[in-house]
């Protein structure tokens, strides 16, 4: 069995009159890749920004090893691509290694630029985030998140805001993650990616994991009637 490194342990989350999370939890093992699905509004997003530790919850535990996660241990992709407008690619990388790592310039411009190599980007280090594509700045905030060696990845529909040509290019950079063994969450609706590198797949409905399952039976047999339903809309 895999070992089990984050862990969600019945978390609740409201705001005001709305429960948008009502009791979440799951693991993840060491390795894996968990896909989450469901419609907008069922607390997927809001689950992420609990893992991240971006956001309290009102009830239960996010644990990583073990423990409550540290600083930088977990690492988050947004939709949009938050990166500082007045900073090239190659400063957006080196910022957390200068400013929460306290490295020096030399070794921060080191590592950001072999991150930005990895994610392809190694002839864009000078650019500003106007002067690339929607894929690349997206590849600009992965860079930025892995070079601060965070323990789990999470994505948040990385690939929801950018133009369809584009998507492809993220897509592959998160599959060589997978397959270099990086821990991660995806919220998203690219099912093919899901099915292809899943460890497993999660379906989320109104605050609540309803069904998870391996990508071949979660797909072929969901168990979940409204698993059935969703996957009926967006296939």
């Amino acid at each position: 069995m895999t070992e089990a490194i984050l862990r969600a342990d019945s978390l609740h989350k409201r705001y005001g009159e709305l429960e948008v999370l009502r009791g979440v939890t799951f693991e993840v093992g060491r390795g894996e890749v968990k896909v989450i699905i469901g419609p907008s509004g069922s607390g997927k997003s809001t689950l992420l920004r609990c893992l991240a530790l971006l956001e309290e919850p009102d009830a239960g535990d996010v644990m990583l090893g073990g423990a409550r996660p540290g600083r930088a241990e977990v690492g988050m992709v947004f939709q949009r691509f938050n990166l500082f407008q007045n900073m090239t690619a190659l400063a957006n990388v080196m910022v957390g290694l200068t400013d929460v790592r306290r490295l020096s310039k030399r070794e921060a411009r080191e590592q950001a630029l072999e991150l930005l190599e990895r994610v392809g980007l190694k002839d864009k280090t000078e650019q500003y985030p106007e002067e690339l594509s929607g894929g690349q700045q997206q590849r600009v905030a992965i860079a930025r998140a892995l070079v601060m060696k965070p323990k789990v990845m999470l994505f948040d529909e990385p690939t929801s805001a950018l133009d369809v040509e584009l998507v492809r290019e993220v897509l592959d950079v998160m599959e060589g993650l997978a397959r270099d063994g990086m821990t991660m969450v995806v919220v998203s609706h690219e099912l093919r990616f899901a099915h292809h590198v899943a460890s497993s797949i999660l379906m989320m409905d109104q605050g609540v994991i309803v069904e998870e399952a391996p990508p071949g039976q979660f797909f072929s047999a969901p168990a979940h009637e409204r698993t059935r339903r969703f996957l009926a809309l967006v296939e």
